[in-house]
């Protein structure tokens, strides 16, 4: 296991964006040793599309803070992997619905699985509530960060 030495004021002078990118590198590895063609994106695509029914391409690109191209692209390679299925809304013809399909609700559920008992290790000396209270504190950081 690497220890990264930080003392009390390296602790203190560093970013969270350094922690949190530590982490998202540490997640992109444990995803790439379980899963061929699943990614930590695909899976920030997978859980969008699954947690907000009836989502477009464009609200997708929206939520995530990147181009309708991007995501095209990222749901051209899922669609094709057979993740997720695109249909035309019928009052709407220029509107693609994204949802998951069975392949990629089996997936997501198995993702997720594995991502909760991953995290189970990273808490296991951490009470409920310090992690309920870190939960709440990186998610107003999400808020504010989106705000920029």
């Amino acid at each position: 296991m690497v220890d990264l030495n930080f003392d009390e004021e390296m602790l203190e002078s560093t970013s969270v964006f350094y922690f949190i990118n530590y982490i998202n590198v540490i997640h992109d590895n444990f995803l790439k040793e379980n899963f061929k063609d699943i990614t930590r994106r695909d899976f920030t695509y997978l859980s969008n599309i699954y947690y907000n029914e009836n989502i477009s391409q464009k609200e997708l690109a929206e939520l995530l803070y990147v181009s309708e191209s991007n995501v095209a692209q990222i749901i051209k390679r899922l669609e094709k992997n057979g993740y997720i299925k695109r249909e035309v809304q019928k009052d709407n013809r220029g509107k693609k619905i994204l949802s998951l399909t069975d392949k990629g609700e089996d997936i997501f559920n198995c993702l997720l699985n594995l991502i909760t008992d991953f995290e189970s290790k990273f808490f296991k000396n951490y009470s409920s509530e310090d992690i309920k209270k870190l939960k709440e504190i990186l998610y107003d950081y999400c808020e504010r960060a989106a705000e920029y």
